[in-house]
C-alpha cells in the first residue's frame, strides 16, 4: 500500500492528509475526530480553483 502521510500543525491546530495511491483518495483529519474522503479527482478540483482564484 502506498500512503503518504503530512502534519500541517499551525497555531495549535494540527489536521493531518494522507494520499493512498492504492485507494486514489484523499483523507484530510481534523484535531477534533473530522474527517473528510476525497476522490484524487476532486482534490486536483479544489487545488486548480485555489490556483486561479487566489488573492480574490
Amino acid at each position: 500500500m502506498k500512503k503518504i502521510k503530512m502534519t500541517l500543525c499551525q497555531k495549535n491546530c494540527c489536521p493531518n492528509i494522507e494520499f493512498n495511491k492504492d485507494t486514489n483518495s484523499i483523507i484530510i483529519k481534523d484535531d477534533f475526530g473530522g474527517k473528510v474522503t476525497l476522490t484524487a479527482e476532486q482534490f486536483k478540483m479544489l487545488l486548480n480553483h485555489y490556483l486561479k482564484n487566489k488573492g480574490d
